[in-house]
């Protein structure tokens, strides 16, 4: 029987899957936000997001989507309109496909602010039924630093703040309205990888499995995975156990990853060259990421390591530690 996967990319969004979340109520800060978040049961981050002025709403922080997405049910209690007219074109993992979008007047988390913006709308059973996604033009002016450990996020309008040397800085660069892409290597094969919090399970494209299979690295034999996307199409993956993944001073052991003739491969245009979406089954295996957007660096604090990042709110010290 074939396994259901659910994967969605809003205007390029990643992958997400269904869960319930809850965030405790706060206020919105106009310096720096830090906050402990909840996390959905792959272990997902939430973060506390008001729009027009209310909340907090619970949001995944989503570096694989290009655009903030919120649910409809945000719109109806604040009364405002979906417009079918004034559409978007949703571009899945699996598909394509036209969505209303609503008019915000402002959406905030942290230190960041999208002002008079037209968001898509799309139902929040592809994106862990939260109440939407923050996605990279939000947060993608600034920095992003999640602890995956500690399942908190801090959302910085300036560069990320020093580090210790625990830290570990990957290769990487922004592509295609802020998507965070990184060398990386599987076994021997040099991939590219595409960082993507809002993600459950890693997806890698066929060139990625032609070339393992050519050097005997992965088995012949696959479980049938059906993918799921915010459209309406289904695509079949295959689940297999894959070599070891490095990325910096990010390194994880044998993991599983759905190959499939993915949609989104043609969007980032890298479906001819070995490549990978790697998913909160692999970040969520290190202790925290840093994105610096103003610098167009990644940092990485491997599990293993003791190191935190120190940050000043209000000239008050706050420290997102490692357990």
């Amino acid at each position: 029987m074939a396994r259901m996967t659910w994967a969605a990319i809003g205007i390029a969004m990643g992958a997400v899957a269904v869960a319930q979340t809850e965030v405790a109520d706060t206020k919105p800060d106009d310096f720096i936000y830090v906050a402990a978040t909840a996390q959905d049961r792959v272990g997902r981050v939430m973060t506390p997001v008001f729009v027009n002025g209310v909340g907090p709403f619970a949001f995944v922080v989503d570096t694989g989507a290009s655009s903030t997405v919120i649910a409809p049910r945000v719109a109806r209690r604040l009364s405002l309109q979906i417009d079918t007219s004034n559409t978007k074109l949703l571009r899945g993992i699996t598909g394509s496909e036209v969505v209303p979008t609503v008019n915000v007047s402002n959406i905030t988390a942290g230190g960041i602010s999208l002002e008079n913006s037209n968001l898509p709308v799309v139902e929040p059973r592809v994106f862990a039924d939260a109440d939407g996604i923050f996605g990279a033009d939000a947060f993608g002016r600034g920095c992003l630093i999640v602890s995956f450990e500690r399942a908190k996020v801090a959302i910085l309008a300036k560069p990320c703040p020093r580090v210790d040397d625990n830290w570990e800085k990957v290769r990487a660069r922004l592509q295609f309205g802020g998507l965070v892409v990184a060398d990386a290597h599987i076994g021997a094969t040099r991939v590219v990888a595409i960082i993507d919090t809002g993600a459950e399970q890693s997806l890698g494209n066929p060139a990625l499995l032609a070339t393992l299979r050519a050097r005997k690295k992965v088995s012949l034999d696959s479980n049938r995975t059906q993918v799921y996307s915010a459209t309406s199409q289904i695509v079949f993956g295959d689940l297999l156990v894959t070599p070891s993944l490095r990325m910096g001073g990010l390194s994880v052991g044998r993991f599983q990853v759905v190959y499939g003739d993915f949609e989104v491969f043609r969007i980032w245009e890298v479906a001819d060259q070995p490549a990978i979406v790697l998913g909160i089954d692999v970040l969520g295996q290190m202790d925290a990421m840093m994105i610096d957007y103003t610098r167009s660096e990644v940092l990485v604090l491997p599990r293993s390591s003791t190191g935190g990042v120190a940050m000043k709110r209000r000239g008050m010290p706050t420290r997102l530690p490692r357990n």
